[in-house]
């Protein structure tokens, strides 16, 4: 299978939020809630900043959607389009399992 275009982006929290979401396909949280606990425990220095531009970077690959839901802002979830592409992927890449 050949590599997504967004695999040469540089991105360690993309490649955590996606490998969360290989796990948990239907999980939707917001920025906040994806730092506590998509990334919880991972070691990694980030802050709310960088989960924010990896969750931007990832919807505009077309990897994750975002909707607006009031009292709650943005909340970000995999495009079910590609759902099946993402675990085709990532099994084929035990490195990043």
């Amino acid at each position: 299978m050949g590599k997504p275009a967004w695999f040469d982006h540089n991105d360690a929290v993309a490649w955590l939020i996606l490998g969360y979401l290989y796990s948990h396909p239907d999980a939707k949280d917001t920025v906040d809630g994806v730092e506590k606990w998509w990334l919880n425990g991972m070691e990694i220095s980030m802050d709310a900043r960088t989960v924010q531009g990896s969750l931007d970077h990832l919807v505009k690959q077309g990897w994750l959607v975002s909707r607006e839901r009031q009292g709650t802002g943005v909340v970000y979830g995999l495009n079910e389009d590609r759902r099946e592409q993402l675990r085709k992927f990532l099994q084929c890449t035990p490195d990043l399992r």
